[in-house]
């Protein structure tokens, strides 16, 4: 569905149109942009970028497309829905098991999910992340000729950020 989408919005802009996809630069920006939001196969991705699937795969492999992909996929509230439900499984714990009364490793593991807690609730790369997508699904709506550009550099942007969390 989202392959049937996303191949319908391009018909419908110059996002195909050859002299636009002139530059190396576009093509592999379109590719990666591509490969990160969809679920398309590598073959179409190469066949609208104007690339081989050979040069698809080699980007996707010398710059760790497949980690960013999944890095991407994870959001942040899934994350923190995963350390409340550990942090409840904890107190579970030590209510059933510890008469309530936490020992020195129920309260180190308490410790160390809370910190989780806060370092997502704090950690804005989650959300430039939701912020980015919800972007570009409106701008395929209302600027679909800006897609390309936009996707490019806010995935700069995201790369730049989760470097500097060290994420990479």
């Amino acid at each position: 569905m989202v392959k049937q989408k996303i191949l319908s919005l391009l018909n419908k802009t110059e996002f195909c149109d050859k002299k636009v996809m002139a530059s190396y630069k576009e093509k592999k920006l379109t590719a990666k942009s591509l490969y990160l939001k969809s679920d398309m196969s590598r073959k179409d991705i190469a066949k609208i970028a104007g690339i081989t699937e050979k040069t698809l795969r080699k980007w996707i492999n010398d710059e760790n497309w497949d980690q960013l992909k999944a890095i991407e996929s994870i959001t942040r509230k899934q994350l923190l829905q995963d350390a409340y439900r550990q942090l409840k499984r904890i107190n579970e714990y030590i209510d059933k098991e510890l008469d309530g009364i936490p020992n020195k490793e129920m309260s180190d593991a308490k410790a160390v999910i809370r910190k989780e807690i806060e370092s997502l609730s704090e950690s804005p790369l989650h959300i430039y992340i939701e912020v980015s997508e919800e972007l570009i699904y409106w701008l395929q709506s209302k600027h679909p000729g800006e897609v390309k550009k936009i996707t490019g550099l806010l995935s700069e942007f995201i790369e730049m950020k989760a470097g500097e969390k060290g994420v990479r």
